[in-house]
């Protein structure tokens, strides 16, 4: 009979364990915190049209089906990026995000959000280093207002990173086919 008592208290356990670190993690300083960066060998005014039109997103961007903008471009403009959430099994996933910084071909920031889901802010600059070499910094934070996922921070951000990090090696190897044709 003792047992069977263990038999039910070392998984709960182990459950409480789990969903406490979980807890601490999640709300450390930096959990939503997202940061990657690449060379490409191309100028800054080749690479901005892929950080800035829809057609050039859409090329590099895994799982992005279509880009709504407003026109014109720059600070207050919106744009809705529609996705196939291929974690959420090819799930369609709007994420409305709004310019706010836009300073071509250096530097633009958006805050974004997705209702229910998550918000945050991303912000892309481009450094000139010289020799038709440009080094791209992307940084984003992001909240995520849905519990369960609030809590699964710690799993989704390392997942996010990845796909960024994928993302941008594409970017990477279209604007240097580009430049050489």
């Amino acid at each position: 009979m003792k047992w069977l008592k263990w038999v039910f208290i070392v998984p709960a356990a182990l459950l409480v364990l789990v969903f406490g670190i979980l807890l601490v993690l999640s709300n450390l300083p930096g959990a939503g915190k997202l940061h990657a960066s690449v060379e490409i060998a191309a100028s800054p005014q080749q690479i901005w049209p892929f950080l800035n039109e829809g057609d050039k997103l859409k090329q590099w961007v895994s799982w992005l089906a279509e880009v709504k903008q407003t026109e014109p471009r720059g600070p207050g403009a919106s744009q809705t990026w529609v996705m196939h959430d291929a974690n959420n099994g090819n799930a369609a996933m709007s994420i409305d995000s709004r310019c706010t910084e836009y300073t071509p071909p250096t530097r633009l920031s958006v805050v974004v959000n997705t209702p229910h889901e998550f918000d945050g802010s991303q912000t892309y600059a481009l450094k000139d280093l010289g020799n038709n070499h440009t080094r791209l910094e992307i940084d984003g934070d992001y909240h995520f207002t849905q519990w369960f996922a609030s809590l699964m921070t710690p799993l989704i951000m390392p997942a996010a990173a990845k796909k960024m990090e994928g993302d941008i090696a594409t970017l990477k190897r279209l604007v240097e086919n580009e430049g050489r044709s």
